[in-house]
């Protein structure tokens, strides 16, 4: 009997302790989320709605401390990149309620969030920050420019949204600065005809080693109650402009955002207008910044894969020497798995990519055409193959 008695408290101790250390590590909470319904599509507003259910979660649970701008524009990274790989962080247990209520479509979820993984998440993501602000580790420089303008016509700076823009592209590798002098010419000329020119003009007077302008203007247009909630309309304009050679990549778009107050509807808006418009110029950023012209040549800085490496000690020599060859300059090299290299490379001595891969075609003994992956980020990689 004794020997019964102790089985059970030895079990209820573990199953005690499994409980205690579990809600030290996740929490469970209800979250809502909100998002209007664009063109009949439901499905679409369905998922916006889950993301921001479950970015209100990862903010609830986390614990993170933030104070000054560049934090809290940091903590909108941290979650946007949760939500992208949610495995391990966040999960929702149940769908309490989700439902149309006219153009807007809400849900009400029972999420379990991971803390511990999350702070870790939110120091890692700080660490890789810090690491993308040297040029030679970087894939070029960006100097952003966005400012806003509310609806009483107004423009005005808001760091946060600048500190958000400047983090969400060193995280995609490359080194972005804010420049004070620009910002004051777009806060002031915003609706010039010529601004476009002419901010590029104040952006090569006081730049450093950047080689493209981001210019943004995000227009609050309207702010409406629909069904005891706000639903606020904000109008994206970007462009990612280069500084010497005038390339231009532009984003326009309206964008909704929805909250139980007019401020959060605003944030939400500008924030969905954000994350759209670098996704899409994401893409296109790589490419504009390695084609620039610098003072009468290309600087071209690209990774080149190079695949089928199955004799590192006799193929690795091969490579080196072709590179040089072909005047290509090794900032990096890495090992994405183990029958492919990679380097990070800087060269001078070409008008386009074409031209670099048709000398690395000649000057390195045995290589051929690599496979080029559709829709990977910084499409323009140039693969090769033995």
């Amino acid at each position: 009997m004794k020997t019964f008695l102790a089985k059970i408290f030895f079990v209820s101790l573990i199953i005690c302790a499994a409980s205690f250390l579990n809600s030290s590590v996740a929490e469970a909470v209800i979250a809502k989320g909100y998002a209007p319904i664009v063109n009949g599509d439901i499905d679409g507003a369905r998922k916006e709605a889950r993301k921001q259910a479950m970015r209100d979660a990862v903010e609830a649970v986390a614990g993170v401390k933030v104070e000054s701008t560049t934090e809290v524009a940091n903590f909108e990274l941290v979650k946007d990149e949760i939500i992208l790989r949610s495995d391990g962080y966040v999960n929702i247990n149940r769908v309490i309620k989700e439902e149309a209520q006219g153009n807007i479509f809400y849900v009400e979820l029972d999420i379990t969030a991971s803390a511990e993984r999350i702070r870790t998440f939110a120091q890692d993501i700080k660490s890789q920050l810090e690491a993308n602000v040297n040029d030679s580790n970087s894939r070029g420089g960006i100097m952003v420019a966005v400012v806003q303008r509310d609806r009483g016509g107004s423009y005005s700076y808001e760091p946060t949204m600048g500190d958000y823009l400047n983090a969400k592209l060193k995280l995609t590798g490359f080194r972005a600065v804010t420049n004070d002098n620009v910002l004051q010419y777009l806060v002031y000329h915003a609706t010039d005809p010529d601004v476009r020119v002419k901010a590029r003009a104040v952006a090569k007077d006081y730049r450093e080693s950047e080689n493209a302008l981001l210019r943004g203007v995000l227009n609050v247009d309207s702010v409406n109650k629909v069904n005891g909630l706000y639903e606020a309309t904000v109008q994206a304009s970007f462009e990612l402009i280069g500084l010497d050679s005038s390339e231009v990549d532009v984003y326009s778009k309206y964008v909704k955002g929805v909250a139980a107050t007019e401020r959060e509807a605003i944030f939400n808006a500008k924030g969905n207008a954000t994350r759209e418009a670098m996704e899409s110029l994401s893409k296109q950023a790589l490419e504009t910044v390695q084609s620039e012209n610098r003072g009468g040549y290309i600087n071209i800085k690209t990774t080149v894969v190079i695949e089928n490496v199955t004799n590192y000690q006799a193929q690795y020599p091969l490579i080196k020497t072709g590179l040089d060859g072909a005047h290509c300059k090794i900032i990096r090299m890495t090992r994405p798995n183990a029958t492919s290299l990679a380097f990070f490379i800087s060269t001078d001595s070409y008008s386009s990519l074409g031209e670099l891969e048709t000398a690395l075609l000649s000057s390195i003994s045995g290589i051929q055409p690599g496979i080029n992956k559709e829709g990977e980020l910084g499409a323009t990689k140039i693969r090769l193959m033995f």
